[in-house]
């Protein structure tokens, strides 16, 4: 029998299901991103965007072999990948095993989770296959303002990390309350 969180006052759902959302977000999300990179290559032709919404959101190939915003463009070819692969393996098993520890498996820690592992794994594949992450979505204001050309999968560890830091902020204020109202014990 699951015993009351004394958190969020519900009976969490069983481990293995809290397990099978992980799994079945994460392969959702990574399947997704797949089949949306295929058919960006498949569509689009480098160098000639295609405009969905004038002035703001354009499809634009771009392959990324550098990481996030560039950060690592700097490093020597030959170091550069397994620089990266590395990273990325360890920044999933640091954010699983903080997340569980601090907050528990809540459903809302295993659908975060399952979003950015999901993306993670997702752009794991490409680097690994490619070299590259392979990115379409353009978001800009006119000429003035653009924002880094990302993909699917992206997106997903962007919504998971909401998810995860509000859980957390929730978990934090809740047990704040619980603290005050047992006299601070």
């Amino acid at each position: 029998m699951n015993a009351t969180d004394p958190i969020t006052d519900k009976n969490p759902a069983p481990r293995s299901l809290r397990l099978v959302v992980v799994l079945a977000v994460a392969a959702t999300a990574g399947v997704l991103d797949q089949v949306a990179k295929w058919i960006a290559a498949a569509v689009l032709v480098p160098g000639k965007p295609l405009e969905l919404i004038p002035g703001l959101l354009d499809l634009k190939l771009r392959a990324n072999p550098h990481g996030a915003f560039g950060l690592f463009a700097s490093l020597p070819e030959g170091l550069r990948l397994p620089i990266l692969l590395a990273l990325s393996v360890l920044a999933m098993f640091a954010i699983v095993t903080f997340s569980l520890r601090t907050l528990g498996w809540s459903m809302a820690t295993s659908v975060s989770l399952g979003l950015i592992l999901g993306g993670a794994i997702s752009n794991l594949v490409d680097r690994a296959s490619r070299g590259e992450v392979l990115d379409f979505i353009d978001v800009h204001i006119g000429s003035r303002a653009h924002w880094p050309t990302f993909n699917l999968a992206d997106i997903a560890i962007t919504v998971g990390s909401f998810i995860l830091v509000g859980t957390l902020l929730h978990t934090w204020f809740r047990r704040l309350k619980l603290d005050e109202t047992n006299g601070g014990t």
